[in-house]
């Protein structure tokens, strides 16, 4: 029976304006876009990779246009330029973005666009997704996390970010993807949108939290424990959990430290570790069965790791396992 495919891949080229357009306002903002002249030759084309946590495209245009977006843009398009270049203009400022540059799109407010023969990798993330890693990373609520610029904060943030997308639209665009895994594509758009409050000017940087994480009763720690354990073959969330255990994703977090010596993901792991043992005690390798595809059942993207883990928390490989 073939795997079934988180991610969906679609392509799409034209030189018609209207087309373009209507494809740029599907797949990113409302627009209205002016575009030079057309030579005989010219396109606008794009390779986009979704899945329902995170996308990624490359997009390349022979054809020069430039415009605006009145509402602006209600998810993240973070992007590294191959070649070309593109121009942001707003209110929360704007960048010329030329070969090798990084930047993202402001969210919310009106923005001013002009792109030349670009070829562009773009990084898309919902916007919740970074304000909740905002909250549980530094307790600050998702009203308060604003990004104050588009580019990067150093040259270095600029490298680590480059590398990041470059992994992400790799993934994404293998034919085996490991991203059909919802484990791995939750554990990777995470990763994603903790590195964007680090790359990224925003108010996590500046906002000190002075609340305190608030009481966390051992049986709110309880109530989380028992959610994870019946729901750890789900791409969860720490704020997830922590509304299942009835407390905030910072005061769970401290209740785990806590009562258990650990955090709620940490925690989240161990239960995967322990149910790809007890599959691949299950599994028979004359089916077909792979130490490999276990893992990356149960999120775990690198195998050595996961071996290592698996190592130290049984005693043996998992492929001793598998095997026996």
């Amino acid at each position: 029976m073939p795997k079934p495919e988180f991610v969906r891949r679609s392509s799409f080229s034209s030189d018609d304006e209207s087309e373009v357009t209507e494809f740029i306002r599907k797949m990113y903002a409302d627009n209205q876009s002016r575009f030079a002249p057309i030579r005989t030759g010219a396109r606008f084309s794009a390779l986009t990779h979704d899945t329902p946590l995170i996308g990624a495209d490359r997009v390349r245009t022979s054809i020069d246009y430039s415009g605006t977006s009145a509402d602006g843009f209600h998810d993240f398009v973070f992007f590294v330029v191959h070649a070309g270049s593109v121009q942001i203009g707003s209110r929360l400022g704007g960048t010329i973005a030329g070969g090798g540059d990084v930047a993202f799109y402001p969210l919310g407010v009106p923005i001013d666009f002009a792109m030349h023969h670009f070829d562009v990798t773009t990084l898309r993330l919902p916007a919740d997704r970074i304000k909740q890693s905002a909250e549980e990373m530094a307790g600050i609520p998702a009203a308060q996390t604003h990004f104050r610029g588009i580019t990067p904060v150093s040259p270095s943030m600029a490298r680590y970010w480059r590398s990041l997308i470059a992994l992400v639209s790799g993934a994404l665009t293998d034919t085996e993807s490991p991203l059909n895994s919802p484990l791995l594509a939750e554990n990777l758009a995470r990763t994603v949108a903790t590195g964007a409050l680090h790359v990224f000017p925003n108010t996590t940087m500046t906002l000190q939290d002075v609340r305190g994480p608030g009481a966390v009763t051992p049986a709110a720690v309880r109530r989380a424990v028992t959610y994870i354990d019946a729901n750890a073959h789900l791409p969860l969330r720490v704020g997830e959990i922590a509304a299942a255990a009835g407390t905030s994703a910072r005061a769970l977090q401290y209740g785990f430290r806590r009562h258990l010596g650990t955090t709620p993901l940490h925690y989240l792991s161990r239960v995967r570790l322990e149910l790809a043992r007890r599959e691949l005690q299950e599994a028979d390798p004359a089916r077909g069965d792979t130490v490999g595809a276990v893992a990356t059942r149960w999120g775990f993207a690198n195998a050595g790791r996961f071996a290592a883990a698996y190592r130290a928390a049984y005693g043996v490989l998992p492929s001793d396992t598998l095997n026996s």
